[in-house]
């Protein structure tokens, strides 16, 4: 029994988080990803699950236990100033399955603390530059996870500015811009969010405390990267060759013949989410005899065992006796793009198929998403506060 629970919590662990930490000018080199299980971990800083670099500069990759995590990033800027973002969707569910978060870096600024009235002022803002409209919200610990109105929400004046007289305590200060002007109801594209790395904020008896709160746009990566660093035209024409080569590549090894030795089959059929059949993907049964879980990474190995889908979405490999995982999509030989379908055999808790000597698996059922859009809405940008 031991045994069979130890195996179910690992056969859980299955999440892999991957991403891309940015400020206006582009990525950050060395950026890192940490996952907390509780907002507590976080104000301390204990307990981190802490990722490790990407393929490219300023990517990210970290494996999580299936839960629900507080996310930050943090990074350097080019003169080595202390960079910071905070998910705005804290306390995140990760699923056992693929997730692509990207962050927006703002400067980690601490707050300025001196003899005064007792409370926490300062100023909002965007890029630099003060927003003349929008809320600010202050809560308690006790508030966790700091949506709604908080404690106290004020106005920001013309310049950006706001102050809440406050008793003692500990307190988080979150400001955000809606493009409507509304007070209330979840962030639309374009809205701004607003966090300082200087959360949670300790107010003493008779001190004041001054902080500025630099903020992202919801979904709307375009507008906040500067011109030169978003180089639309020279990224779209990369992403169109990489993918070009990757599909001739994929057309190539799904048109191969079954190696010799095979003695059993797959069979089926790829259909999308809404139950439409999905023709011109690939279909790629990968060894997984001493791997009793799938990864990601496993994307990037070579597989003797692919097959197009036809015009119904139908696929047949011949296979040798074994276990394998049943992967579907647009490309093979590297890790999923914006926007490609993807999807992976259901039929157990790890993805995995056995196929048994001299044994034909028919109606073998695969479904297909997208599960790497643009700037989807599970990313850093906040989608209700």
């Amino acid at each position: 029994m031991a045994v069979f629970c130890l195996l179910a919590q690992t056969v859980q662990a299955a999440a892999t988080v991957e991403g891309v930490a940015l400020t206006e000018k582009g990525p950050v080199p060395g950026a890192v990803l940490r996952a907390y299980r509780t907002f507590a971990d976080l104000r301390d800083d204990a307990n981190a699950l802490v990722s490790r670099p990407g393929p490219k500069p300023g990517q990210y990759r970290l494996e999580l236990p299936a839960g629900r995590y507080y996310l930050t990033a943090s990074g350097q800027g080019p003169g080595g100033e202390p960079l910071f973002a905070y998910h705005g969707l804290n306390p995140i569910s990760i699923d056992d399955g693929y997730h692509w978060i990207p962050f927006l870096l703002q400067a980690a600024v601490p707050a300025r603390c001196a003899s005064g009235a007792t409370g926490i002022g300062g100023r909002v803002l965007y890029k630099g530059t003060p927003i003349s409209h929008g809320s600010v919200s202050v809560y308690t610990l006790k508030d966790e996870p700091f949506r709604g109105m908080g404690l106290l929400t004020n106005s920001l004046g013309p310049d950006g500015s706001f102050w809440f007289d406050l008793a003692p305590g500990d307190y988080m200060v979150i400001a955000r811009q809606r493009k409507d002007d509304t007070g209330i109801g979840p962030l639309k594209k374009g809205d701004l969010f607003c966090y300082p790395s200087a959360n949670p904020i300790t107010i003493a008896p008779a001190t004041a405390c001054q902080v500025e709160l630099e903020c992202y746009p919801k979904n709307d990566l375009d507008s906040y990267l500067d011109k030169g660093a978003n180089d639309h035209l020279g990224k779209k024409k990369e992403a169109a060759r990489l993918k070009a080569s990757l599909k001739q590549a994929s057309l190539k090894e799904a048109g191969r013949p079954a190696p010799a030795g095979t003695q059993a089959s797959i069979s089926g059929q790829v259909r999308d989410i809404n139950g439409q059949p999905m023709p011109g993907l690939v279909v790629t049964a990968y060894p997984g005899d001493g791997l009793p879980l799938f990864q990601m990474y496993i994307l990037r190995f070579r597989s003797d065992f692919s097959a197009g889908t036809d015009s119904q979405g139908r696929f047949h490999l011949e296979v040798r006796p074994g276990l394998y995982y049943l992967v579907a999509r647009k490309l093979v030989g590297d890790a999923p793009n914006a926007g490609e379908p993807y999807g992976l055999y259901e039929g157990n808790a790890n993805h995995s198929l056995r196929v048994e000597a001299g044994a034909t698996k028919n109606g073998i059922d695969l479904t297909v998403e997208p599960i790497m859009p643009d700037f989807p809405a599970s990313d850093h940008a906040p989608t209700a506060h």
